[in-house]
């Protein structure tokens, strides 16, 4: 996998860049340009560059600070390519521009290109209910929407603001590459197109249809890049740039270290929790943000937008906590994020060993941000591991001042003092104090499970359960297993004439009862025939034994 290139966007927090970073932005854009003049091998060793939208969007905005001459370098960077051959999608909102000759030459069918442009339209406009661009008033040849197929060297695509038409408004037109050559991207050929026309459409909606502002590119990206998985949700592009985030969640939310392709997530989390509202009820919370970006910074849009629809933005980023650790092995069938198994683990920012009775800690967190802590407690004969979240929701400071620190102090009891938080009853309880613990939220999880949903009883059994087990109506069976130091027990099961169908070792689990959990199938992965079976656990040197009924109808 091709490494994230902290790209050569700014992440910029004012309308106008500062005086001194304008040299910066400029260099940006002209580095920006040449990649596709580097020769083949020099391309084929450049990391991918997700979007160039927010340089060229910057570096508009800034013009007239530009000196005269630097001004006549990016007027000429900025201006629509000329290309001898178009075609209009099929739907007729677009007019695709090309070559088949020259560096240019396109190397796809430029009409499923021109098809993937009105999917995107059709989905974003039709059926999310986005405003589609304004028009242009001719440039291109006519009023359609133009897209421009060129060499970017290893840049998927480039939406450029064009044409001021009030209120930080802007006509665009879009650029794409012309191969989407394997070796340069993370997906090639015509699904490069597609996650790109998803993406860099998105792009041309706000900068007509909201506004053009410096100072929230990330949400700009976060927004783009979601909507590729939202119009083609079979092609994971997104999921290359996640590890940025996934090793940085405790950076303040308008700092993506990904430059907000790696938080796409975020919009991800909204679509998929709140499906069991109501269809697009998440995606309308992410248009309605867009509603009140004008007035709004991006973060403050986001939280009215949730407070709209009834949600505390505080509660859902610590929801967004929970959902991010329940990735890759540690999913859980049917729950969380659909693509949860393709997704980067969590890396708590601290792992240590809890001796009870207590334990106090000085903690820093970034405004809205999320801190995962890792505790590992054998104090009672069983490897528990409890995962802390802690959620910093200072939305003004996130705002204002996403840099800031703030320090409050954690206190992990294993006993209820005054104040205090039960996580889990007669085994742990929580205080978190200072200053900044008003705006501190908690969520936990206990041994792979949310800790509000955990009824702990450690009790040992002698009975497998449910029973009759039945692949129609069951998915596990609970076999009893001994206490032990380790976290394993063998289980062996056998037929009534003591065939060995099944050998392995599993993790105990002791949430309910002290038991393994095993999925009913033998050693090659199939199923049982209906009958009685034999199991043995054995954990230390403590063996229990029993008998199975399984049901295969």
């Amino acid at each position: 996998m091709k490494t994230l290139l902290r790209c050569l966007i700014l992440v910029l927090f004012a309308d106008q860049i500062a005086g001194q970073n304008l040299d910066s932005l400029y260099t940006s854009l002209i580095e920006l340009h040449s990649l596709s003049e580097k020769p083949l091998m020099e391309i084929q060793s450049q990391p991918p560059v997700k979007c160039g939208f927010s340089v060229v969007a910057d570096v508009k905005l800034n013009f007239d600070r530009f000196t005269k001459e630097q001004q006549n370098t990016i007027a000429k960077i900025l201006e629509r390519p000329e290309l001898p051959l178009s075609v209009v999608s099929p739907k007729g909102f677009f007019r695709i521009h090309y070559t088949e000759t020259g560096p240019d030459a396109v190397a796809y069918d430029v009409n499923e290109a021109a098809a993937a442009f009105d999917s995107a339209y059709t989905y974003e406009v039709n059926i999310l209910g986005y405003p589609p661009p304004s028009s242009d008033n001719g440039e291109g040849g006519d009023n359609l929407y133009d897209v421009y197929i060129k060499n970017l060297g290893p840049v998927y695509g480039i939406t450029t603001p064009e044409t001021h038409i009030g209120n930080d408004r802007y006509t665009s037109y879009i650029r794409i590459d012309n191969d989407f050559d394997p070796n340069n991207f993370y997906s090639s050929g015509i699904d490069g197109v597609k996650v790109t026309a998803a993406h860099e459409f998105h792009h041309a909606i706000q900068v007509s249809g909201y506004i053009n502002r410096s100072s929230d590119r990330f949400y700009y990206e976060i927004t783009s890049t979601s909507m590729e998985d939202f119009v083609y949700d079979t092609i994971d592009d997104y999921v290359a740039y996640m590890p940025g985030y996934f090793r940085n969640t405790d950076v303040s939310f308008s700092k993506s270290q990904g430059n907000g392709y790696d938080l796409a997530v975020w919009n991800l989390f909204l679509d998929q929790r709140f499906k069991e509202d109501g269809n697009n009820v998440g995606k309308n919370i992410i248009k309605r943000s867009w509603e009140l970006m004008p007035q709004n910074q991006a973060v403050r849009a986001v939280v009215s937008a949730l407070e709209e629809a009834g949600y505390s933005f505080k509660q859902e980023f610590n929801n967004f906590g929970i959902w991010n650790y329940f990735t890759n092995y540690r999913k859980k069938e049917g729950e969380y994020y659909k693509d949860a198994a393709s997704y980067p683990v969590i890396v708590p920012m601290m792992n240590t060993d809890f001796n009870p009775p207590e334990q106090s800690y000085v903690i820093n967190s970034y405004p809205v941000s999320n801190t995962y802590l890792r505790f590992l407690d054998d104090s009672e004969g069983f490897p528990d591991t409890l995962v802390v979240i802690l959620t910093d929701g200072d939305i003004a400071d996130a705002v204002d001042n996403p840099n800031s620190e703030n320090t409050f102090n954690y206190l992990l009891t294993s006993e209820y003092v005054e104040g205090s938080k039960k996580i889990i009853e007669n085994k742990y309880y929580s205080v978190i104090s200072g200053e900044g613990a008003q705006y501190i939220g908690e969520a936990d999880i206990f041994n792979n499970e949310v800790a509000g949903t955990v009824q702990l009883d450690r009790g040992e059994i002698d009975y497998a359960f449910p029973q009759p087990f039945s692949y129609k109506e069951h998915s596990i069976l609970k076999i009893p297993a001994a206490k032990s130091l380790s976290d394993q027990a063998e289980l062996n099961i056998y037929t009534t004439a003591m065939d060995l169908v099944y050998s392995g070792k599993l993790k105990i689990n002791t949430l309910e009862k002290v038991v393994v959990y095993w999925d009913g199938k033998d050693n090659n992965g199939n199923q049982l025939p209906t009958g009685i079976y034999l199991y043995a656990t054995k954990s230390g040197d403590e063996i229990k034994k029993g008998k199975i009924l399984i049901l295969n109808e």
